[in-house]
């Protein structure tokens, strides 16, 4: 492949990055490759100038052969947590994602403590990202005790869940707590805001009982107040659920998305019925235009037995299918420290909810559905930024090519590269 600029072939862990120029860049006529339309793929060459795909190229524009490549626009990652570490492994959780042909990701809780210190680590030829900083949740509630369990990782020292209060999460006990949390998040730099459902239907029987510290999230009563706080500082919404009824109480609180398919995980002695979406649910999700995140990989890392895993995963198909049925927005998500986007597509097409071609279209509009809704972004037409995963084959009859990218362009620039390629 003929190539202007610096490039590198390079491994995952290893990977050197091209930066992307404050500068002004010049027309570049791209060829040799065949370029995703909704329609399909199309031959021809495009142009980019300034970052972003031009009608036209100046006739002496010099010539970058993509040396027989398909090209797609950069993915999305609706949800993922590794870019909340330490610079070094900020940036390494980075290379990973961009590995998999994924330009934005979205981070639905960050420690303050490390969010800024991982956002200059990204720079700009990276990922393009969005952090929540710390979430709303009940008394004792997820994620503090997770926290804690983690806290040698995070935070370089065996700590207390509680010690992580105004850090990761935020506790509301009362309406009177949901303004200035909401307000801090704000002026810590939060991008938008997240709140946590555990099973909100037996939120008052379990906020005595000490068996569900932990596994606890904030009354759904005040979820309302948190949307409108949320959107007074110009911030949306997005909610954990695990249950229908955490489901249910987030989507008519006005939330604008929901982090979990209901059902990725059952409690002990629950059955489908808990976690099963009704057409009802489905429709209020596609008529309120809520974004539901997959995230179907954890069920794989979740204990019981063989034929309760299958229970749990017949459940997720079920409810992909009618949330798709009815016109509700899906958005690609793996919640998957170490797999990513690419981990949760592999998974959804072991469950057979939907075709390749069908799971290409949701992973390509999934930054723009989910991530930054306001960028031009999604199609490789003039006007819209020049982010591109080139592939070595068409993946609309069969998603394998997706497995290995050649390489990840920013803004016309090469930013990674497959070894070899």
């Amino acid at each position: 492949m003929r190539r202007k600029g610096m490039t590198a072939a390079v491994g995952l862990a290893t990977a050197a990055l091209v930066a992307v120029a404050s500068q002004a860049q010049a027309a570049e006529r791209w060829t040799n490759a065949r370029w995703w339309t909704p329609q399909g793929f199309a031959a021809g060459d495009r142009c980019v100038d300034q970052g972003r795909f031009v009608a036209r190229c100046p006739k002496d524009a010099p010539v970058r052969d993509l040396g027989v490549a398909w090209a797609i626009p950069a993915l999305g990652e609706a949800h993922n947590h590794n870019l909340d570490a330490p610079p070094p492994e900020a940036r390494k959780g980075a290379l990973g994602h961009l590995a998999q042909g994924v330009l934005y990701v979205k981070n639905p809780n960050s420690r303050l403590e490390t969010t800024a210190a991982a956002r200059t680590a990204l720079g700009t030829d990276t990922v393009d990202a969005l952090f929540s900083l710390g979430g709303l949740t009940g008394p004792k509630g997820h994620p503090g005790r997770l926290y804690g369990f983690l806290s040698r990782f995070v935070a370089g020292g065996q700590r207390s869940g509680d010690t992580f209060e105004g850090d990761a999460f935020y506790t509301v006990r009362s309406p009177a707590d949901v303004a200035p949390a909401v307000a801090r998040l704000k002026a810590g730099g939060a991008d938008f805001v997240k709140v946590y459902l555990l099973g909100s239907e037996h939120h008052a029987k379990r906020l005595a009982d000490p068996r569900h510290d932990g596994t606890r999230g904030v009354d759904s009563a005040y979820v309302p107040a948190i949307v409108r706080e949320a959107a007074r500082r110009g911030m949306k919404v997005t909610a954990h659920v695990e249950t229908a009824a955490d489901f249910r109480a987030a989507i008519k609180a006005g939330v604008a998305e929901i982090a979990h398919l209901p059902g990725y995980h059952w409690e002990a002695g629950a059955d489908a019925a808990a976690y099963r979406l009704t057409e009802a649910d489905a429709k209020l999700a596609a008529r309120r235009k809520v974004v539901v995140v997959t995230t179907t990989v954890l069920s794989r890392n979740f204990p019981g037995t063989p034929e309760r895993k299958a229970a749990v995963r017949a459940l997720q198909v079920e409810n992909l299918r009618r949330l798709h049925a009815a016109g509700a927005t899906l958005a690609i998500g793996s919640d998957d420290f170490s797999g990513g986007a690419a981990g949760e597509i592999a998974n959804l097409r072991e469950l057979k909810a939907f075709d390749d071609a069908t799971l290409l279209r949701l992973w390509i509009d999934t930054p723009k559905a989910a991530i930054f809704p306001h960028r031009r972004i999604g199609r490789l037409e003039p006007g819209y930024e020049a982010n591109v995963a080139l592939l070595a084959a068409d993946p609309t009859s069969s998603l394998e090519p997706t497995r290995a990218p050649r390489a990840v362009f920013k803004a016309g620039r090469e930013v990674w590269r497959a070894p070899g390629a």
